[in-house]
């Protein structure tokens, strides 16, 4: 198979959907394939990313096993055909705690896709999610499979703790308030949520942080 390029610079007008442009080349006649706009510019100018954050005011972060959950989650309904892949989460702990803060990841499979008093999530309190990152004029097509991102919920089944995040972790008791500082991680897609699923920021130990700042990026692809 030919693949036909040109050599030049970088264009400075866009091409409309459907155009066949030459395939860009350098001088040494190598394909350039450089991030020209940022890793995600595509998907979220197609409206395939989104964030959901916590309140201003913050949250306690509940222990992974603890059947009334408090924290930031995602859940992917079954049925929707499509993966959450986690681009980045951010955690940003701010108080006293009682024991060790290990933050970190879990998930409960087989979630189903909604609510009932048998089902594994029998009750939930959400927080708005918004396409686009920091995206002004936001697209109008594909509206996220999550709807709402869960800050609480009761479930009849145990999350499984999957791992900690990249550094969210203290080692004792803080017994007065402070801040630990804002805690970026970036998963860049290693992290997998797939349909059924209920994928929680949280917490490996009842530690009794509270965090102001919990939030996740994801992008939704199809199946």
């Amino acid at each position: 198979m030919l693949i036909q390029g040109a050599v030049g610079a970088p264009s400075t007008t866009s091409n409309a959907d459907g155009s066949n442009p030459f395939l860009l080349q350098g001088k040494q006649g190598d394909a350039l394939v450089s991030e020209l706009h940022g890793k995600y510019y595509t998907q979220n100018y197609r409206g395939n990313v989104y964030f959901a954050s916590t309140a201003a005011a913050g949250v306690t972060v509940s222990i992974f096993s603890n059947a009334s959950f408090t924290g930031l989650a995602l859940w992917n309904p079954q049925g929707s055909n499509r993966n959450l892949s986690i681009l980045r989460t951010t955690w940003a702990p701010q108080t006293v705690a009682t024991a060790v803060a290990g933050m970190g990841y879990a998930w409960l499979n087989n979630a189903g896709s909604s609510i009932g008093t048998a089902a594994p999530i029998s009750a939930l309190s959400t927080t708005g999610v918004i396409r686009g990152g920091a995206t002004c004029t936001i697209p109008t097509v594909g509206a996220s499979v999550v709807q709402n991102a869960v800050i609480s919920a009761t479930l009849t089944t145990a999350m499984t703790w999957g791992r900690f995040s990249g550094g969210a972790v203290a080692t004792g008791a803080i017994t007065t308030q402070t801040s630990l500082g804002v805690m970026i991680e970036d998963l860049d897609g290693m992290m997998i949520v797939p349909p059924g699923t209920f994928w929680a920021m949280t917490s490996a130990i009842a530690s009794g942080v509270t965090a102001w700042g919990l939030s996740a990026i994801w992008e939704e692809v199809p199946l």
